[in-house]
C-alpha cells in the first residue's frame, strides 16, 4: 500500500493523480448520499407519526380526543395525589381536551416536571415521575406515577444577622396602657434575636411552603417590635443527601431600631390634620416602631366614613444608626363626600307600613363631628330626630353625643306629643368597654285609658356601662355584648314623683363551624338575648304611660302585635309595667352567601311589680325568617305565630325591615 502511494505521487505516474482524486470525491457524495437518505427516511418516518398524533381527532365526532387521568404514588403515599392534582395540567384542564394526541403528550411531560417540583417541596428530593400514555383507550388513558423516595427532615434552621443587632433598653419588656387611667394594661415582649428558627421543628420533614412562609415572616416580626427596616437578605438551602437532610441558614438584616412618631397628613382639604393625628393611638417617641398599630390607625381611618382610601407609610428616608430614632409617618387620604341621604322602609302586620329618611354630614365642623336627621313616618310614630357625635373630645378615647327629638306618638297603649334632648360622654375604659355618663329631660303630652291630654315631665341624670366584642356590629358572628344602664330620674304626670330605671341585657353570637382556612365561619351562627329591666319609685299610674316598659312586636317577642304582651287596662289595651323580661333565640343559617334562613323563638311578659318574676307566665312566640344579605347590612322578612296567644290576636304577624333583630 505504501509502495503504491509513493508510486502515485511519483512523477512519471502523476497523470493518475487527478483520477484518484476524482474517484476520491465521487465515494464521498455517494456515501454522505445514502447517509442523508437514510437520516431524511427516519426524520420523515418520525414527521409523519408526530402529525399523524398532531392531526388525529375523535373518528366518530371529529372532536378533540377526551383523556383520563389516574395519578399513582409508590410508597402508599395517597397524601401526594391531591396535591398532585391541584396541580396538574392534565387534571385542572381535564374538561378542555386539546386538540391531538400530541397537545395530550404535551400536556403529560408538562406534569412530570412539575410532579419532580412538587416532590422537591414536600422534602421528598430525590423523587422521580415518568407517565405512560394509552392511545387506543377511548378516553385516552394517562397515568402519572410518581417514585418519592425517601424523605429528607430538617437538619437546622438557623438565623444569622448581618449587621450585629442593638437592642435599646427602652425596647425590653415593657407595659401598654390603654383608655381610661390604664385600665387596660397589655404586657408586651421584648425586641429579640433568635439563633434558630424555633417554628420548625429539627428532625422533622418540612414542606417548601412552610419553610418560605416562616422565613418570609422573620423581619415582619421584627416590624412589630421596633425595626421598620428588617429584611432577609439572603437565604441558603443545602441537602445532605447521604444523611438525607435539608439546612436551612438565613441571614436578616434588622436595620436602625425606631419609635413611633408625628403623624404628618397629605390629601386633606376640608378634615383637621390635627384631629387626624389626635386618633393616632400611641405617644410620639415612647412607643417602639410597631406595624400592628400603625395598621389599626388606619384602619380606624377608613372605617369613618371620611375616605376614600387612607395610605400610610413610615418616613424611613433618614432613618440610620443604632439609636433609636423618631419615625414619622406619612398619611395620604383622599376625602369621600360627607353628606348622605338615605331612607329604610319596615312592615309588620300591626302597625303597617313605615318610611324613615335620614340626612347625614360626617364632617360637620373639620373634626370628624357626624350630626344625623331622621324623620319618621309611620302609624306609629312621626316627627324628627336629631343626633350628634364628636369623637376625639377632649381626649382620643372619649366622645361627646347629644340627642334631640320633636315625636307624635299613637299606640294602642298612649297617645303622645312631646320633645326630649339628651346629652353626654362616652369613655372607652378598654378595648371593649365602654362607660357614658349624661343627662336628660322630656316632656309633653300624652293621653290614654285613664287620662286626658294630661302633660308630663321627666328630668335626670343617666348611666351605662357597656361590654362589646362582637366581630361585626351590623352582622355579627361571635361575640357578646352586654349593657347595665342606670337612670334616676324626678318628673311630673298624675303627681310628682321620683323613680329609679335599671335595664341589664346581653347579646351572645357563636359560630360553631370553620372554613377551609380554620377560620370562623358565618355559615351557622346561633345568636341568643337576654334582658330585663325594674323601675322602682312610683306607683304604676304615677308614671307617665310613655315611660313604661312594654313588649311585643318586631324588636322585642315576635308573633304578638306591637306593645300587646302585659297588663291590660279596662279597655283592654296595654297599660305598660314596670318591669319586664324578654328573651329571643335564633339560628342564622346561610344556603348561599347571599341568602339565609333563620329559626327564631321569642318569649317576654311585663309585670305591674317593681321586679320580674323570672320566666314566670311568659308568652312565647316563633316562626321563620329569610334574610338577604347586602354590603349595608341584612335584609330581613320574619314570619312568626304566638304559641300562647292573646285574644284578638292575628293568628300570624309578618315583619320585613332592615337589620338583624337583635
Amino acid at each position: 500500500m505504501t509502495h503504491l502511494l509513493h508510486g502515485l505521487f511519483d512523477g512519471k505516474k502523476a497523470h493518475a493523480l487527478p483520477l484518484l482524486l476524482l474517484c476520491f470525491l465521487l465515494s464521498q457524495l455517494v456515501a454522505c448520499g445514502f447517509l442523508s437518505k437514510d437520516t431524511e427516511l427516519r426524520s420523515a418516518e418520525n414527521s409523519e407519526q408526530a402529525q399523524k398524533k398532531a392531526d388525529q381527532k375523535d373518528p366518530l365526532t371529529g372532536d378533540p380526543i377526551a383523556y383520563s387521568l389516574q395519578i399513582t404514588v409508590d410508597d402508599g403515599r395517597k397524601e401526594l395525589v391531591p396535591l398532585m392534582q391541584a396541580a396538574s395540567t392534565l387534571h385542572v384542564f381535564s374538561a378542555k381536551p386539546p386538540d391531538s394526541l400530541l397537545g395530550i403528550e404535551s400536556r403529560a411531560r408538562a406534569d412530570t416536571e412539575t410532579a419532580v417540583k412538587l416532590l422537591h417541596s414536600q422534602c421528598y428530593y430525590d423523587g422521580t415521575a415518568s407517565y405512560e400514555l394509552d392511545e387506543n383507550a377511548r378516553p385516552v388513558r394517562v397515568t402519572l406515577h410518581l417514585t418519592p423516595g425517601p424523605r429528607y427532615t430538617l437538619g437546622h434552621a438557623r438565623i444569622h444577622y448581618d449587621p450585629a443587632p442593638t437592642i435599646p433598653p427602652s425596647f425590653a419588656k415593657r407595659v401598654r396602657s390603654y383608655g381610661l387611667f390604664g385600665l387596660d394594661r397589655e404586657e408586651l415582649p421584648g425586641a429579640d434575636f433568635p439563633r434558630e428558627i424555633a417554628a420548625l421543628e429539627v428532625g422533622k420533614p418540612v414542606t417548601a411552603d412552610t419553610v418560605l412562609a416562616t422565613v418570609e415572616e422573620l423581619p415582619e416580626k421584627l416590624k412589630k417590635k421596633g425595626y421598620p427596616l428588617a429584611r432577609v437578605s439572603s437565604q441558603v438551602y443545602t441537602l445532605n443527601r447521604d444523611l438525607r437532610e435539608l439546612y436551612v441558614d438565613i441571614t436578616v438584616n434588622p436595620g436602625p431600631c425606631a419609635t413611633m412618631g408625628d403623624v404628618q397628613v397629605t390629601g386633606n382639604e376640608q378634615i383637621s390634620a390635627d384631629y387626624l393625628a389626635r386618633l393616632k393611638p400611641w405617644k410620639s417617641g415612647e412607643e417602639p416602631w410597631d406595624e400592628d398599630i400603625l395598621e389599626d390607625y388606619a384602619n380606624n381611618l377608613r372605617h369613618s366614613g371620611l375616605f376614600r382610601s387612607v395610605q400610610t407609610k413610615p418616613l424611613t428616608d433618614k432613618l440610620t444608626g443604632q439609636e433609636p430614632q423618631v419615625l414619622p409617618i406619612l398619611v395620604t387620604v383622599e376625602e369621600a363626600p360627607f353628606r348622605t341621604i338615605g331612607g329604610n322602609l319596615h312592615y309588620d302586620t300591626s302597625t303597617g307600613f313605615g318610611v324613615e329618611g335620614n340626612w347625614e354630614h360626617r364632617n360637620l365642623f373639620g373634626n370628624g363631628e357626624k350630626l344625623t336627621l331622621t324623620a319618621p313616618v309611620a302609624t306609629e310614630e312621626q316627627g324628627l330626630k336629631l343626633a350628634f357625635e364628636k369623637p376625639a373630645f377632649l381626649t382620643r378615647e372619649q366622645k361627646l353625643t347629644a340627642q334631640a327629638s320633636a315625636l307624635h306618638e299613637h299606640t294602642s297603649a298612649y297617645e303622645r306629643s312631646g320633645v326630649s334632648a339628651e346629652g353626654g360622654v362616652e369613655r372607652q375604659l378598654t378595648r371593649t368597654l365602654t362607660a357614658g355618663a349624661g343627662l336628660f329631660g322630656e316632656g309633653g303630652v300624652l293621653e290614654d285609658t285613664y287620662n286626658s291630654q294630661q302633660s308630663y315631665s321627666a328630668y335626670g341624670p343617666k348611666f351605662f356601662l357597656r361590654h362589646d366584642s362582637r366581630d361585626n356590629t351590623l352582622n355579627p358572628t361571635r361575640g357578646t355584648v352586654a349593657k347595665l344602664t342606670l337612670k334616676p330620674f324626678a318628673g311630673s304626670f298624675t303627681e310628682d314623683f321620683t323613680a329609679l330605671a335599671a335595664t341589664l341585657g346581653g347579646n351572645f353570637y357563636y359560630a360553631p363551624f370553620t372554613d377551609d382556612k380554620g377560620q370562623k365561619s358565618d355559615k351557622l351562627v346561633l345568636a341568643a338575648r337576654l334582658e330585663g329591666g325594674m323601675l322602682t319609685g312610683p306607683k304604676l299610674s304615677t308614671l307617665p304611660s310613655s315611660m313604661r316598659y312594654y313588649t311585643g312586636g318586631a324588636g322585642s317577642v315576635r308573633g304578638y302585635a306591637y306593645q300587646a304582651i302585659g297588663p291590660r287596662d279596662k279597655e283592654e289595651e296595654p297599660k305598660g309595667g314596670r318591669s319586664y323580661q324578654l328573651v329571643n333565640l335564633e339560628a342564622r343559617y346561610k344556603i348561599t352567601e347571599d341568602v339565609g334562613i333563620v329559626p327564631f323563638v321569642d318569649g317576654g311578659m311585663v309585670y305591674t311589680s317593681e321586679m320580674p318574676e323570672i320566666i314566670g307566665d311568659m308568652r312565647w312566640g316563633g316562626g321563620i325568617g329569610l334574610r338577604y344579605y347586602t354590603p349595608i347590612g341584612p335584609v330581613r322578612l320574619d314570619v312568626a305565630t304566638p304559641f300562647n296567644p292573646i285574644e284578638g290576636d292575628a293568628p300570624v304577624q309578618i315583619y320585613i325591615s332592615i337589620g338583624q333583630a337583635f
